[in-house]
């Protein structure tokens, strides 16, 4: 083999091996953004679907923090719920390298059941949207009516957009991924049709050529006649 062609296959090998590190690549982002925005709007469909309305009033803002520290010479980590202000500061005394703090924020809110019963939740801001809302504001929810503490609110254009973004980006990450794929089969279901040589109907000539050859036609005839004054003396 010469050197050449050994140059030629390892291009070969390394454009390959660069297709396939782009395409997982690419699958590793789709995957990505559909679990972050698929998932959700899966789960907030079905909810929705099969959950029972509501109106909650917001009762308390709660933020809850927790402090999770690892002693020397032990391997697991030990994580303790705490006054966010004690563990502000004791996370400035100690360091953050040493201390880890982590916030959750909370809303208390209360709502009445199908049976008329009053239910009370704990429920994630985010999952609510209430962050900016005062105390004792209503708010439009949907809770399981086989678990009321999983109540969420309504789903609103504002809350879609996000999670439809995200799929759609998936769905793009994706798609260039198995782009190769796609043609592929593509090309399978759809075969183009080839016209074999021996099928190849003949070709009728212009109007173009067929005047070219009438005009080369009629030059070559004048050429080869003979002169008017051949044989006259001057």
């Amino acid at each position: 083999m010469s050197w050449a062609e050994r140059f030629a296959k390892s291009r070969e090998r390394n454009a390959r091996t660069r297709r396939m590190v782009g395409s997982l690549s690419l699958l590793m982002i789709g995957g990505l953004l559909a679990a972050v925005g698929g998932w959700p709007l899966y789960s907030d469909t079905i909810h929705q679907l099969n959950g029972k309305p509501s109106t909650a009033t917001l009762i308390e803002h709660i933020k809850e923090c927790t402090v999770e520290y690892q002693f020397i010479g032990e391997k697991d980590s030990h994580k303790d719920p705490m006054p966010c202000d004690a563990a502000d500061e004791i996370q400035r005394r100690v360091g953050s390298n040493k201390i880890r703090l982590s916030r959750d924020f909370f809303a208390l809110v209360r709502f009445p059941l199908a049976d008329g019963q009053i239910h009370e939740a704990k429920v994630v801001e985010y999952t609510l949207g209430s962050y900016q809302l005062p105390v004792g504001a209503k708010i439009a929810v949907v809770y399981a009516p086989d678990h009321p503490s999983d109540v969420r609110a309504v789903l609103t254009w504002e809350r879609l957009k996000i999670p439809l973004m995200l799929s759609a980006g998936a769905l793009f990450f994706l798609w260039l991924a198995f782009a190769g794929q796609i043609a592929a089969l593509y090309a399978w279901a759809f075969p183009s049709r080839k016209l074999d040589a021996d099928n190849v109907p003949p070709i009728s000539p212009s109007a173009t050529q067929i005047a070219s050859e009438r005009g080369g036609a009629a030059a070559r005839i004048t050429d080869s006649a003979p002169r008017s004054t051949f044989g006259i003396r001057r």
